[in-house]
């Protein structure tokens, strides 16, 4: 229970301060510099928490120890979900939102890619799939064995507080549904022990999202 309130504590902490930031984002500084803040915000904060705790990086997942097989789950998950994920965004999107869909492919959409690979993906992932999860699986027991991982709470309450997170900045209804992919990354990190796979796919889901925004 102690370690659960911890991370509770620590994501109210820095979703209330992203939260501030984007309130005041009418402001011109703030407004250009809110993305780097909550990067900032989502990595230093685990990492100061990681250097306190003396706890080693690899044990939160910071690691490339088992880099092939990061990769090769990363290329598996593309090929097998990415389709899915962008007709379900699809699907959604358009028919439970009621909003406009459009596949668009902006001429900067690598360099968009790479943004959001080190910008977002990897501040988040290392927050959330980083600290977050790998916090819970050492106080909660990791007892499904799920297509060769063993997930447990940590994996659902991570994903709840991912969607949550991202709802409570934009409160938007839509965002909610970030819970799904977050279940995903949160598999493999499980599966393979690091946060890199999971990264690398949020990444790519990210900017697959705005080929269709």
């Amino acid at each position: 229970m102690k370690v659960l309130l911890e991370v509770t504590l620590v994501f109210g902490v820095v979703i209330g301060i992203c939260k501030i930031l984007y309130s005041f984002r009418s402001v011109p500084f703030i407004s250009q510099t809110l993305p780097v803040w909550a990067a900032a915000l989502f990595l230093y904060v685990p990492l100061f928490l990681l250097f306190r705790t003396r706890t080693s990086p690899e044990e939160w997942g910071i690691t490339l120890r088992r880099f092939f097989l990061s990769l090769n789950m990363f290329l598996g998950f593309s090929v097998l979900f990415l389709p899915a994920f962008a007709l379900l965004y699809w699907f959604y999107r358009s028919w439970w939102f009621h909003l406009p869909v459009r596949i668009d492919f902006p001429q900067d959409w690598l360099l968009l890619l790479l943004y959001h690979l080190l910008c977002v993906a990897l501040p988040e992932e290392v927050f959330y799939r980083g600290y977050v999860q790998s916090r819970l699986n050492r106080a909660f027991p990791r007892t499904v064995n799920l297509l060769y991982a063993k997930v447990g709470f940590g994996w659902l309450y991570t994903a709840l507080l991912f969607a949550l997170g991202h709802y409570i900045i934009s409160l938007r209804p839509e965002a909610l549904a970030t819970f799904f992919p977050g279940l995903l990354f949160g598999w493999l990190r499980d599966r393979t022990g690091s946060v890199a796979a999971s990264t690398a796919f949020h990444a790519l889901c990210n900017a697959t999202v705005l080929l269709l925004h």
